[in-house]
């Protein structure tokens, strides 16, 4: 573990209770005291002060990195140059397109895999809506919604050394790389085709200068149209909508649910007609209700330790995640020039990606 912070004790939770599948041998922050905490919680041979030193001394099998946005980079292509092929890293994957362009050449080259740390992927619901889609149940796929809010009264001073990553520029605060991912995301997965165009309206925070409202769409190659929206001024809310020309599906909680998973499956039989049915997605793991110890992070470890193991494929492809860093970008770009914005997918990767499909 790289990182020892709040996000990271559910990595460490989840592997408690995978006890006969994975084990964190080791860990390393940059507070003494809160690495050899974390190690003890956890079961840990060493804790460090400095990740380097663990990637020289400790044989890993595979890393999870659980740092702020900006510093993934340099941790994973420290991780890389120290011999580690098998890299969890929580989301997002970067702040910028060079630095996603950088991870995905040097893992490629290296025969590495670098997956994004996005726990939703892992639900169950998220199979089912893809199934759902794939089968054509809601026929073609004509726009999808995103959202993610969640308010941020702004109490701390802009000079406040504590004050949390989220409020700060330097660390990848904002939106963006923390909120506003999970619907980008979702809405690349979902619309069967890569993005080619955006536009977005947003604003920054007085107090901080973070980019703290953004309100955007993405036009894909196959003509369906997403928007997405997620702002720090608005009550806290979640939500994913897939339209179709035969009917729709929404998740009013899409990215962090605790336990089981409704889709509201919704058809028009005729003029301002309109007859839903609920399509209930059980997941029945223990959890004691904190983000946490959601299950979702149990099956994600999971999946990486099979991805180690190369019993499974990365529920998240390296691929997806660096076209979700070029789709941000495209959007914070669209904001600070106030036009219409071009999403540039390199050949290389573009010819990746197909052939893959």
């Amino acid at each position: 573990m790289i990182g020892c912070g709040l996000i990271s004790h559910a990595h460490g939770r989840a592997a408690k209770t995978l006890a006969s599948e994975v084990r964190f041998a080791a860990c390393a922050s940059r507070d003494a005291e809160r690495a050899a905490a974390w190690g003890r919680d956890y079961g840990c041979d060493h804790a460090y002060t400095d990740y380097r030193d663990m990637l020289a001394r400790e044989r890993l099998d595979g890393v999870v990195i659980a740092t702020w946005p900006a510093d993934h980079r340099a941790h994973i292509e420290d991780c890389l140059n120290a011999g580690v092929r098998y890299i969890l890293c929580e989301k997002a994957l970067t702040i910028s397109p060079e630095d996603a362009l950088a991870i995905w050449h040097r893992s490629r080259a290296l025969g590495a895999v670098v997956m994004e740390g996005f726990m939703y992927r892992h639900h169950p619901v998220m199979d089912k809506l893809s199934s759902l889609v794939a089968e054509g149940v809601i026929g073609a796929v004509d726009s999808i919604n995103a959202t993610f809010h969640m308010f941020d009264p702004e109490s701390a001073a802009a000079d406040a050394a504590d004050r949390s990553w989220r409020q700060k520029q330097e660390t990848g605060g904002g939106v963006i790389h923390d909120f506003l991912c999970y619907p980008v995301d979702a809405a690349n997965r979902f619309a069967g085709s890569l993005p080619q165009r955006v536009s977005a309206i947003g604003f920054e925070s007085p107090c901080y200068g973070t980019l703290n409202r953004l309100y955007g769409w993405i036009g894909y190659e196959n003509g369906v149209v997403a928007t997405v929206e997620s702002s720090r001024k608005a009550v806290f809310g979640q939500r994913l909508v897939i339209t179709g020309d035969q009917a729709e599906l929404s998740l009013p909680q899409a990215w962090t649910i605790p336990g089981d998973g409704d889709i509201t499956l919704s058809r028009s039989p005729g003029f301002i007609q309109r007859r839903s049915e609920v399509i209930a997605v059980p997941f029945a793991e223990p959890h004691d209700g904190r983000l946490v110890d959601f299950p979702v992070f149990r099956r994600q470890l999971a999946n990486f330790a099979n991805v180690i193991r190369g019993t499974a494929l990365p529920k998240i492809s390296l691929d997806e995640s660096v076209v979700n860093v070029l789709t941000l970008d495209a959007l914070a770009r669209s904001v600070r020039q106030q036009t219409c914005i071009d999403v540039i997918l390199p050949s290389p990767l573009v010819d990746a990606i197909r052939q893959r499909i």
